[in-house]
């Protein structure tokens, strides 16, 4: 497999893994202030978003 469509395939992962955990922390935050709810699960979603690419990475073993 060619490194670019490896990298395009994981780009799209991760922005899909991003939309989907902003939408359910968009749900699970509809209860509070409608004010700050919209960052806040913006936040939420790249927060988790920088935990899989740390896990990711982490599983990844090393080259050589």
């Amino acid at each position: 497999m060619k490194a670019y469509v490896f990298g395009i395939g994981v780009l799209l992962m991760l922005s899909t893994s991003l939309a989907g955990w902003t939408w359910t922390a968009a749900l699970t935050l509809r209860r509070t202030s409608a004010r700050t709810r919209p960052l806040t699960a913006i936040a939420i979603g790249f927060a988790s978003l920088i935990v899989l690419i740390g896990a990711l990475a982490w599983s990844v073993p090393p080259r050589g």
